[in-house]
């Protein structure tokens, strides 16, 4: 007869930490807790191909890791901190540890782990790129606007001159027409 057992955990809620990593490096992911005493430590990862318990401090054997971690992962004692090395794509994705005493999730900490992408967009190139066309799309905005502006003074200048040419020459022209009425 096969018993499988289910444990359902409500733990605080947290923020999750985001850390970036590159092919072949190695990260330290940390479990937050100022509980010191005897507690026991669950870690969780969700990634695309797999969602599963990584370990579980109240197993008997520690070292009883996924295979794919295998000689990849190491935890202190207590286990509030986990290394991953030799990362890779298939290890993006999220791990989280929960704290439990005497039963109860007393914190819960959630890693997002991301692969640098050199000219991704959480990349120092991409920020600094679109700071950039950002500044240079606002100096051309500036530009245009400045252009637009000076346009229409010229064509305000310009309607302005033509009305006072027009005023004068009507002017000129009713000057004419009385001189030719005193003379004729």
């Amino acid at each position: 007869m096969l018993i499988k057992a289910y444990e359902l955990l409500v733990c605080p809620k947290s923020e999750p930490l985001t850390e970036f990593f590159s092919e072949g490096e190695e990260v330290v992911l940390r479990c937050n807790s100022n509980i010191t005493e005897s507690v026991r430590v669950v870690w969780y990862r969700k990634t695309r191909h797999v969602d599963d318990v990584i370990m579980d401090t109240r197993r008997k054997n520690l070292a009883n890791y996924p295979e794919d971690l295998l000689g990849r992962m190491n935890a202190s004692n207590p286990a509030y901190y986990l290394v991953l090395s030799n990362l890779s794509l298939a290890d993006s994705g999220e791990y989280w540890c929960a704290v439990l005493y005497r039963g109860v999730c007393v914190s819960v900490t959630k890693t997002v782990l991301v692969e640098w992408d050199p000219f991704g967009i959480n990349s120092t190139f991409y920020r600094v790129y679109s700071s950039l066309m950002a500044c240079a799309l606002l100096g051309m905005v500036c530009v245009l606007i400045t252009v637009n502006l000076k346009t229409r003074r010229r064509d305000q200048d310009s309607l302005k001159t033509r009305r006072t040419a027009a005023q004068r020459l009507k002017q000129r022209s009713s000057r004419v027409e009385e001189e030719e009425r005193w003379r004729g």
